[in-house]
């Protein structure tokens, strides 16, 4: 609500957002801010991970003849199941808070010499139909998260999102607001049920393996567009995802809400759980009882995140390419990718199992987008059409029945779950071949006249490891990954 404020007694526990709204900084966040490479308070010559770091997050522009590169290309709306049609770019404005100067807070110039793009603006995206500027508008956040790798001389991405928000302007400003600027806000709205959303993005080659996305019947299509981009389309409705809000006076908070809120962290006086996050499961547990398993808000979303997942299985661990999306509407999910365990495809979530009023249940959605060869590749299939079966179980074992459709369309098996009830659920899916191939009895492997993908040579790979301080967590990505002053290494 526009009341609550964050100098309020009250502190309010929620769901958060899997892509976050953020801005262009260069630097080290808010102290040593840069408006290029070339300022002095960035000394690449000096700069070393865990002693003087430098940083980078890049709100990723529209594309133009002269960079189009690590950009948005288009962005498109259908209603009713019809055609798409394009959406038209109007402006770009500023979220949040931008640091002491524009320059050096909000926008900064690209440097092809150290692979950093140009750190642009949010976009605003408006449909015109008959001549006319619809009042929902669309705003955009396409960004990377980076860091300079002081060995190799270069910014190396650590993640990328991509979210469409629908939103309205206002003649006003707004603490609550999605951006302010020259006395207008932009406050979000919902997306409306019969709304399809498209985006075709210019996205680094190096951004590579597992998405998790709040997206529902997710088409996704991939080309090379350049020797360091690949031209990434993706197509989807929005997801409705139960939620809640707990107001609690600050000095009454139990030694437990003191420890989500010290974890999770504060935004305008909200406490949100990321639902990807590994204590996610252990945040609902706590609050499912108090809120006797009623989700009294919903919220639609429309994103999807790169991850840093990883797989010991090497079917589902490629470093060279986009191997797979998991999209679900709960309020939590498992943090890694699908586990390949005795023939099945695990994958854990959890929600509250109420809507508002306490009897009405709410109902999941689950999307899976795999490359068909990653899907033979675990279970040693051919080229065959393939088929899949989907099922989910409660906690104690229990069969809860969905509505699954599964089907493979341009080198990509898509799975998809609708219609399940919440509390904590384990999805499992068998991917099966009508002529299956005979098995070896030594290995245990099934045996197949398609040989496998042959195996890629192995390249140099950069580390990667996680840095906390209290709330704060950071993820270094270099030869010699070595946590930042003041952080230590999970």
């Amino acid at each position: 609500p526009a009341s609550l404020q964050q100098t309020d007694p009250q502190r309010v526990f929620s769901l958060g957002d899997d892509t976050e709204l953020g801005f262009s900084q260069l630097g080290n966040w808010p102290d040593k801010l840069c408006a290029s490479t070339a300022d002095p308070n960035c000394d690449f010559n000096d700069a070393k991970w865990g002693v003087k770091t430098i940083e980078a997050t890049a709100i990723l522009n529209v594309c133009t003849e002269q960079e189009n590169e690590d950009c948005i290309e288009s962005i498109e709306i259908a209603r009713d199941g019809k055609e798409f049609s394009a959406l038209k770019f109007e402006k770009y404005v500023v979220a949040g808070t931008c640091g002491p100067s524009a320059s050096a807070g909000c926008a900064f110039p690209p440097d092809p010499s150290k692979k950093l793009p140009r750190g642009g603006k949010l976009s605003i995206w408006s449909e015109v139909v008959d001549g006319k500027v619809m009042p929902i508008k669309y705003l955009v956040t396409y960004s990377y998260a980076m860091n300079y790798d002081d060995e190799n001389k270069y910014f190396v991405i650590n993640d990328s999102g991509l979210a469409i928000r629908p939103m309205k302007e206002i003649e006003a400003t707004r603490w609550d607001s999605l951006w302010s600027e020259n006395g207008k806000s932009g406050i979000q709205y919902d997306f409306q049920s019969n709304v399809e959303m498209k985006a075709t993005i210019h996205l680094s080659n190096k951004v590579v393996g597992w998405f998790k996305a709040r997206m529902q019947n997710v088409d996704i299509q991939i080309s090379k567009l350049s020797a360091t981009n690949n031209r990434l389309t993706v197509s989807a409705k929005a997801v409705t995802i139960p939620t809640f809000a707990v107001q609690r006076p600050v000095n009454e908070l139990t030694s437990q809400e003191a420890d989500f809120a010290q974890y999770f962290g504060y935004g305008k006086g909200v406490s949100g759980g990321e639902p990807g996050n590994p204590r996610i499961f252990e945040y609902l547990e706590y609050w499912r009882p108090k809120l006797q398993d009623i989700a009294t808000h919903v919220k639609t979303n429309w994103s999807l995140k790169s991850t840093r997942w990883t797989s010991e299985n090497k079917c589902l661990n490629s470093t060279d390419r986009v191997l797979g999306i998991v999209s679900t509407n709960s309020m939590g999910y498992d943090g890694n990718p699908p586990k390949f365990i005795d023939g099945f495809l695990n994958y854990r979530v959890s929600g509250f199992h109420h809507a508002a009023d306490g009897k009405t249940p709410n109902l999941g959605t689950y999307d899976l987008v795999l490359q068909s060869d990653a899907a033979r590749c675990l279970y040693g299939f051919s080229n065959a059409p393939v088929s899949a079966t989907v099922s989910i179980s409660g906690a104690g074992g229990n069969q809860n029945l969905a509505s699954t459709v599964v089907n493979e369309k341009n080198g990509w098996l898509k799975m998809t779950a609708t219609g399940f009830t919440f509390s904590e659920k384990e999805i499992k899916v068998k991917i099966t071949q009508e002529s299956a191939p005979a098995t070896n009895s030594s290995s245990g492997v099934a045996s197949t006249s398609t040989a496998a993908p042959p195996a890629q040579s192995p390249k140099p790979k950069l580390k990667i490891v996680t840095c906390i301080k209290g709330k704060l967590t950071k993820k270094v990505t270099a030869m010699n990954p070595k946590c930042p002053a003041g952080y230590k290494k999970k």
